[in-house]
């Protein structure tokens, strides 16, 4: 029993380092807002929307130069 005790001890920071981190990570992860008050999530999602309207374009771009050369 005292050793159970000792270890239990020993590792009780330890795991309440870990639950807290866990319970931060958790609450703030993807609710946290950047300086403009938006949301990660939204970040994501206006990226993805910037990187598909530039994809469009720069596929425009590649066919008028495909046909140019031909």
């Amino acid at each position: 029993m005292n050793d159970w005790m000792s270890s239990a001890t020993a590792w009780l920071p330890f795991l309440l380092l870990i639950a807290v981190w866990f319970w931060f990570s958790r609450r703030h992860g993807m609710q946290a807002r950047g300086s403009s008050g938006v949301s990660m999530i939204e970040l994501y999602e206006q990226q993805v929307a910037e990187t598909r309207r530039m994809n469009g374009f720069l596929e425009r771009i590649a066919m008028s130069l495909e046909k140019r050369e031909t």
